[in-house]
């Protein structure tokens, strides 16, 4: 780190009355060491409105008792936030995640039960009219309908060549199932806003809006601290579980039974609403994933071998295949029974 960058960081840390001996810089967050301890300073590009409902998030969070997350400080003037430039500071204490603990559930486990608590504790029913249900649909639904075009364009510019490469040959061997998995999404959006119409509204609760195993710090017990809710937004609780879910199947080797056992232990807190599963199943059920790795194929097959663009794909059409399994047991299986 630069003299200029340390007495900058330094100015900041000045709002705090902290006195840094040494920093190490882990992404955008210095660990601070002062005499005072150990701090976690981040670095952000928050506008002023960002960092206002940012702020109010912390502090609703803090109100309503919910307790699974990393604090942010004051400064000695009371602000949570310090600006420099084009860059908004925030101080926290720094949390050592520990990768092994005494705890009889897995730490996904832990991660969906108390985003389960968070979003029972911010649950809200919102009325909209048939109108603003409509354009929420069109939206997705026109986003889908473009994606779909520019695969199925892809998938017939392919078909014309004399020859495939590895990467080509796999992606059109499993093309129609995407096609049909594109329709089982939209199909389960179709269900979604039929029923909310009915309803005239829907819920929405406080999404992390970027949750992944990043961003949950474990203790030596077991439980498990959320941070970075700069992206935190009040929507359907389905696109929650559909970014982590999502993120779980791409992390680790799993199985449609445990992707069931993950919806099942997450009901346990929370319920969903017939409605918000249609919406988890056309998240999920629609082939992003696999669409992604067309445009790596595109931008990066010179820089990319063969081997690794294919191994990319194929682990997302195996994951789409037992989303499909997922899918057909989702609206059949009781939640579990726990004593």
């Amino acid at each position: 780190m630069t003299t200029k960058t340390f007495d900058h960081l330094g100015s900041v840390l000045f709002q705090y009355d902290l006195y840094p001996e040494r920093m190490d810089t882990i992404g955008n967050v210095k660990k601070v060491y002062t005499p005072r301890g150990t701090f976690a300073l981040k670095q952000t590009r928050m506008s002023k409105e960002q960092g206002d409902w940012f702020i109010h998030v912390m502090r609703r969070l803090d109100r309503i008792g919910f307790h699974y997350v990393v604090p942010i400080m004051q400064t000695k003037y009371g602000d949570f936030l310090v600006r420099r430039g084009d860059f908004a500071y925030y101080l926290m204490p720094w949390y050592q995640s520990h990768e092994r603990f005494q705890h009889p559930i897995s730490k996904e486990d832990v991660v969906v039960e108390e985003i389960a608590k968070l979003h029972g504790l911010t649950e809200k029913n919102q009325e909209y009219t048939e109108e603003v249900i409509q354009a929420s649909f069109d939206t997705l639904q026109h986003r889908w309908e473009r994606r779909k075009l520019e695969m199925e364009r892809f998938a017939d510019q392919i078909e014309t060549q004399m020859y495939m490469s590895p990467f080509e040959l796999t992606f059109i061997t499993h093309f129609q199932r995407m096609v049909q998995m594109a329709e089982e999404a939209e199909n389960h959006l179709s269900s979604w806003v039929d029923i909310c119409k009915e309803k005239k509204g829907f819920r929405s609760v406080l999404c992390h809006g970027k949750l992944n195993r990043k961003h949950v710090l474990f203790d030596q017990y077991g439980s498990g601290y959320f941070l970075n809710f700069e992206k935190a937004v009040l929507d359907t609780p389905a696109r929650e579980l559909a970014i982590l879910f999502r993120h779980y199947f791409q992390t680790q080797p799993w199985d449609e039974t445990e992707g069931l056992h993950w919806l099942n232990l997450y009901e346990r807190h929370f319920s969903l609403f017939d409605e918000e599963r249609h919406l988890l199943l056309s998240y999920l059920a629609f082939p992003e994933s696999v669409f992604h790795s067309v445009d790596l194929y595109v931008k990066e097959k010179q820089e990319r071998s063969q081997l690794q663009l294919v191994t990319h794909l194929e682990r997302r059409i195996l994951s789409l295949n037992r989303i499909h399994r997922l899918m057909s047991g989702l609206f059949k299986e009781e939640p579990e029974q726990y004593s």
